[in-house]
């Protein structure tokens, strides 16, 4: 499950932003499936926002379901290569991801990986020194909201990606946690709570 892993000899216990990929920090066409590195498409305030949160002493770990692959759209190969670009360009932007998982099996396969389950959080916990009590989870899905409650962690929702329409079909979804426009916004209120 894991795309790329971070060495690092910082064995301090940090918080980690956990952060869904589609939606919230590339844009996201419903429907599609990112198959394509040449069709990577970073939001515009993203790396920005990235380095905004990481110089608030979070790990920056990504967390994010790719089910094309469990359905036959792409492969594993395809699906690794669109997270070497994503990497790639955030580093020459100056955002230094310490990790990547990604879930590939598809959503009927009861895979312990796939969000809501904490598979992917639970892998990163064992990799890296965490302060899950400090950590949170940020996306544009029902799926991150449920992680977040899962390992009871502070969550943002942002309405990029799919956020808007998760916000119309589930209005409950608002309850409890932050909202905030894009993860530029949620790099700010992550600001005002430190």
């Amino acid at each position: 499950m894991t795309a790329y892993l971070r060495k690092t000899k910082d064995r301090t216990p940090r918080p980690a932003a956990f952060l869904d990929r589609d939606g919230t920090i590339v844009h996201d066409r419903p429907g599609f499936y990112l198959t394509d590195p040449a069709a990577l498409r970073i939001y515009g305030t993203a790396p920005a926002a990235l380095r905004a949160i990481s110089a608030l002493g979070y790990r920056l770990i990504i967390i994010t379901n790719q089910a094309g692959i469990g359905r036959g759209y792409m492969t594993l190969a395809r699906s690794k290569a669109v997270n070497r670009e994503l990497r790639r360009r955030l580093e020459r932007a100056g955002v230094k991801l310490d990790a990547i998982y990604f879930c590939p099996h598809h959503p009927d396969a009861g895979c312990g990986c796939r969000k809501p389950r904490g598979g992917m959080i639970e892998e990163a916990v064992k990799n890296h020194p965490i302060d899950l009590s400090r950590s949170v989870v940020i996306g544009d899905k029902t799926c991150d909201m449920k992680l977040a409650e899962l390992f009871r962690l502070r969550s943002v929702l942002v309405r990029t990606g799919h956020g808007r329409s998760e916000l119309a079909e589930h209005p409950g979804l608002a309850r409890g946690r932050a909202v905030k426009k894009d993860l530029a916004a949620a790099a700010a209120w992550l600001r005002g709570k430190a």
